[in-house]
């Protein structure tokens, strides 16, 4: 699973090293580089950012990828995730959370990143209509189906409602749209803003830019030039080789996973 999902990532950087866009290794893919020179060994995933406009020209370069390689954005039709997918399509992917399981194929996530308005209470005000909507794109997920599944007939006329006003890909415009509101290459601070804590994705665009290569499983990919900094940030807790190098797995019951080829 890591070498297709490292294929995946050879494949993004040729096709992004052609077309001069930007993008950075990170969370538990850069933690990875910086602590053992690839993926951590009990980690299964990598995450890669972009700079909004980086990622919108990608959005449009699915010939430039070999016929396997799917590039899999969120649609009217299928709006899961708030960002991108680099899927191979020769595989199949069982992720299990809890009681759910979500079916695709071996993945690479490639995350847009925004900028944070300067004024600290403009900023604040941002934040937090960002976090409603990431929280009620989620819960246009899961939440509203679950009201109109249930016994009571007040509960699924809310669940029919909430799900007519609040649909995955009306809220994935609408979070996309206000995110984008303060450009990334104008902003002096950065992150990723429509998915997970905006909060805890702030970060100084001098500590991206410009990029540090840094060694994953053989071969040199970009990195922040001030990894361990924006790791700290990240993770809210020093960061460093010397921390992290071998620790012990961290075990996720709730997280399991089938991987297998389609023939």
């Amino acid at each position: 699973m890591q070498q297709i999902e490292r294929d995946l990532l050879v494949a993004l950087d040729a096709v992004c090293r052609k077309h001069g866009l930007r993008y950075f290794m990170d969370g538990g893919t850069l933690l990875g580089a910086l602590c053992y020179d690839g993926f951590i060994p009990w980690d299964d995933d990598i995450d890669i950012k972009m700079p909004r406009p980086d990622y919108e020209k990608l959005l449009i370069l699915q010939n430039e990828f070999p016929g396997h390689i799917v590039l899999d954005a969120p649609r009217a039709e299928h709006c899961e995730y708030t960002f991108l997918k680099l899927i191979d399509s020769r595989t199949v992917l069982e992720e299990q959370y809890g009681d759910q399981i979500k079916r695709t194929g071996v993945y690479l996530d490639v995350l847009p990143m925004d900028g944070h308005p300067a004024d600290p209470e403009m900023a604040k005000k941002h934040l937090a209509e960002l976090s409603r909507l990431n929280s009620l794109f989620h819960a246009s997920l899961s939440t509203f189906s679950e009201l109109k599944a249930s016994s009571s007939v007040v509960t699924r006329a809310k669940g029919l409602l909430y799900g007519k006003l609040y649909s995955p890909w009306k809220l994935y415009r609408k979070l996309t749209e206000t995110a984008k509101k303060f450009p990334y290459d104008e902003a002096e601070q950065v992150g990723l803003l429509v998915e997970g804590d905006p909060i805890r994705e702030r970060f100084e665009k001098s500590w991206l830019e410009p990029p540090a290569m840094m060694l994953f499983e053989g071969q040199h990919f970009p990195a922040p030039n001030a990894a361990e900094e924006h790791l700290s940030v990240f993770y809210r807790k020093p960061i460093s080789r010397e921390l992290y190098y071998q620790k012990l797995p961290r075990i996720d019951s709730d997280h399991r996973h089938r991987v297998y080829w389609k023939e």
